[in-house]
């Protein structure tokens, strides 16, 4: 290909892929539109371009208790080996600050790209008609931390997982600080 053949954007959409393997394809679009090098009709071009030359695969993940925020199914972003073999030829016509941005902003959020896919909410109904949550923080082949809840529509539960997939945290220490109270004594 030749090197006028692949615009920058292109380029920094192959980088992103290259230095976070596997990435969703929402948090691929975030950190392209944090670079400011493009806007959200570039990206979406640039992304389309990419998947269909074959340099980038987006993917269902195949974990169906991994839902995202609005109880989708997660799509994920690879390099096809052309697609890597593309970014080593062509990686230095990105400019050198927008390379230490994407390092530094893929270092600083991929602790919140392992969290997200260790947060999981499924939605069933249950035999009496109500519709039970369960909610999951997983940490390795252990679900580390669950709890389950009987609503009775589904509007409620599914609600609930939505806050539950997008603030664990809140509800985890909520919950936490509803079965141990506000005493200051601990046991």
């Amino acid at each position: 290909m030749p090197n006028e053949a692949i615009p920058v954007h292109k380029l920094i959409l192959l980088y992103i892929a290259g230095q976070a393997p596997g990435i969703r394809l929402s948090r691929l679009r975030d950190a392209g539109l944090a670079t400011l090098s493009m806007d959200y009709l570039d990206l979406a071009g640039a992304l389309e371009d990419l998947t269909a030359s074959g340099l980038i695969q987006v993917t269902v993940r195949d974990d169906k208790l991994l839902r995202d925020a609005e109880d989708r199914e997660i799509e994920i972003c690879q390099l096809t080996v052309a697609g890597r073999s593309t970014l080593q030829a062509l990686e230095n016509q990105i400019p050198a600050p927008t390379r230490r941005f994407l390092s530094a902003y893929l270092d600083e959020t991929h602790l919140q790209r392992t969290a997200a896919d260790t947060i999981t909410s499924t939605v069933e109904t249950a035999s009496d008609g109500r519709y039970r949550l369960t909610c999951r923080q997983m940490e390795g082949d252990d679900g580390s931390f669950s709890f389950s809840i009987l609503f009775p529509t589904e509007a409620m539960a599914r609600k609930a997982a939505l806050t539950w997939r997008e603030k664990p945290a809140s509800v985890f220490s909520s919950l936490l600080q509803s079965l141990l109270g506000d005493d200051k004594k601990t046991p």
